[in-house]
């Protein structure tokens, strides 16, 4: 059997963004960002929305690069990059990733035996 691990960070109104989908509200601290380096870590395949993987591969690629970048931002980043991805979107224009297509369970098709889901 696969096994999908779900995680999201939300308010407890369950807000994943703020207006203008400002994502700016939901900086962790330090120790819940090494939790989520450490989810990223331990996963096989990630699955993400058009919206979340435009966030996420606008930033964290070169993260590790920027002037001021922590040492768990280093991290976090590395780890970011080595895990496999696979997007889902109707728009496809998504680049340097798999692409999954059609219905929710036919897709679960593509993701292999490990994976964690984002907001997608």
């Amino acid at each position: 059997m696969r096994k999908l691990t779900f995680g999201m960070n939300m308010s407890l109104d369950g807000y994943i963004a703020a207006p203008g989908d400002d994502l700016g509200w939901s900086v962790p601290s330090d120790e819940l960002f090494q939790w989520w380096s450490d989810r990223v870590d331990a996963t096989g395949l990630a699955l993400y929305g058009r919206k979340l993987w435009e966030t996420m591969s606008s930033h964290w690629p070169t993260a590790d690069q920027q002037p001021g970048a922590t040492p768990a931002a280093i991290e976090f980043a590395g780890r970011w990059r080595d895990m496999p991805k696979v997007v889902f979107s109707e728009q496809r224009v998504v680049a340097g990733e798999r692409l999954g297509e059609g219905a929710a369970a036919e897709a679960w098709a593509v993701v292999g035996d490990h994976a964690i889901g984002a907001a997608v």
